[in-house]
């Protein structure tokens, strides 16, 4: 797994884990403040031991001693170094682990407690605390590394294309499949670098591996043009677009040339962005959505929602939906509009189409017939803001290899394209440069910008066919 990878997950881990700490230190003072009677009943029914706990201070009184208890608490998990555990530790490492932090954690608050001499402190509120979260911290980590692990980096790993000069084919191959890499699965090796265009062109690469080839440079060139990133064990190079970083695999020091600036951690913000703004724009649109859906329905006979299949990430088809906009049977008509096509290139608008019926023509002026594609949203198959998805037999039609750079991200339901006059650019090169401008600029503020301007430019109707 990439140390970036694991960087990521130790900062989530980290931040749910102080999260939760909170959680249970409130909750556990919570219980003790107003349903002592009911826990000592209970304990004591249950074990025939008179249970009796001590009553809590005020947090005003000693609310400090919750940060004392929380600090040793993470301090204790720094210093055993437990979020650096390996992913793939077995089960009998990670609870003698947690419990091993929890408990040295409940030691240096004893003895910070007993060197201050502060004997007025709850002891059912410290055990109960620490038990508490060591159960949580147990639990989490072995639920994470049983769904996660095996679910994300062992059940789909990364796809990886190697190559390399020949003298070190037999070596590179020899020494991947002797080292449990988990995250990473060697599909396919080249020598000859004229190969390696056709092959990352049939989208089923997620990374080229790249020894020492003599034609290193060349490579990492073809495999930027595709935003297919570059795991390069050499010496470094300097690439044309791509982002240089450098990273650890396997215990070896590697530089990754990536075109596309969504790492680990971004990408996560971005996903969970585009996962929640989804779920909110359905739940708050579902009445418009059925109106519009019962206008489709009476306006034309056929379908309410058309299914096309879109170019999405790494070139990958995927069924994108939108509301009818045409008459049924429109896709086998198109070869006869040809001489309508408005925009230069491999993609085609027609702004007087006849194919497309006069409610159809209301919801593509306000681009109410793409509401649907908050779906393909959830699935993960496009994004809230990325590159349009153009249909996969215009896709095939892209004629300049470095335009296929556009696919490196999610598509997206809105874009750079989308607020800078949508059908009113009339080159499809000057899509192309817009997507383009949106992957190396990315960030999430240009993410919100972008959906902000989208909003009056949909109102307005501008550029709308």
């Amino acid at each position: 797994m990439l140390g970036r990878q694991k960087r990521t997950y130790r900062t989530c881990s980290f931040l749910l884990d102080a999260v939760t700490a909170v959680v249970c230190l409130e909750a556990i003072y919570l219980a003790l403040l107003y349903a002592s009677p009911l826990w000592q009943r209970s304990l004591s029914y249950i074990s025939g031991y008179p249970f009796r706990f001590q009553g809590v201070a005020h947090l005003t009184d000693q609310g400090w001693l919750f940060s004392v208890i929380l600090l040793c608490l993470f301090l204790s998990l720094w210093t055993n170094r437990f979020y650096a555990i390996d992913f793939f530790a077995d089960r009998r490492k990670i609870v003698f682990a947690a419990a091993k932090s929890t408990l040295v954690g409940l030691g240096l608050v004893t003895v910070f407690f007993y060197f201050f001499s502060i004997i007025n402190v709850n002891r059912s509120l410290l055990f109960g605390f620490f038990g508490l979260f060591g159960l949580y911290l147990t639990v989490k980590e072995l639920l994470f590394r049983r769904f996660v692990i095996q679910r994300r980096f062992k059940a789909n790993p990364l796809r990886a294309l190697l190559l390399c000069p020949t003298t070190e084919l037999d070596i590179l191959c020899t020494r991947f499949s002797q080292t449990d890499h988990a995250s990473v699965h060697l599909e396919h090796s080249l020598t000859n670098v004229d190969e390696l265009a056709d092959e990352l062109s049939s989208g089923k690469y997620d990374l080229v591996l790249l020894g020492n080839h003599p034609d290193a440079q060349r490579a990492i060139e073809i495999a930027e043009e595709q935003g297919v990133e570059v795991w390069y064990r050499a010496n470094f190079l300097s690439p044309l677009l791509a982002r240089p970083e450098f990273d650890e695999f396997g215990g070896e020091p590697i530089v990754v040339f990536s075109t596309v600036p969504h790492y680990e951690g971004k990408f996560f913000y971005k996903r969970a962005f585009d996962v929640i703004g989804a779920l909110a724009l359905l739940l708050a649109l579902s009445p418009l959505l059925a109106v519009l859906a019962t206008g489709v329905k009476l306006s034309s006979p056929g379908p309410i929602i058309f299914k096309q299949q879109r170019t999405g990430w790494r070139g990958r088809s995927f069924a994108m939906w939108k509301f009818r906009t045409m008459i049924a049977g429109a896709e086998s008509q198109q070869g006869e509009l040809a001489q309508s096509n408005e925009l230069a290139g491999p993609a085609f608008k027609a702004s007087d189409d006849p194919r497309v019926t006069s409610f159809g023509r209301w919801l593509r002026r306000y681009s109410l017939d793409e509401f649907p594609q908050l779906w393909n949203i959830l699935r993960g198959e496009m994004s809230l803001v990325g590159p349009r998805p153009l249909p996969v037999h215009e896709t095939e039609k892209i004629s300049a290899f470095r335009d296929r750079r556009r696919l490196s991200v999610l598509p997206g339901l809105t874009g750079l394209w989308q607020v800078s006059g949508r059908s009113d650019i009339k080159d499809f090169a000057e899509w192309v440069r817009l997507d383009l401008e949106y992957i190396d600029r990315w960030s999430f503020w240009l993410d919100m910008r972008i959906l902000c301007q989208t909003v009056p430019t949909v109102l307005s109707g501008q550029g709308a066919r």
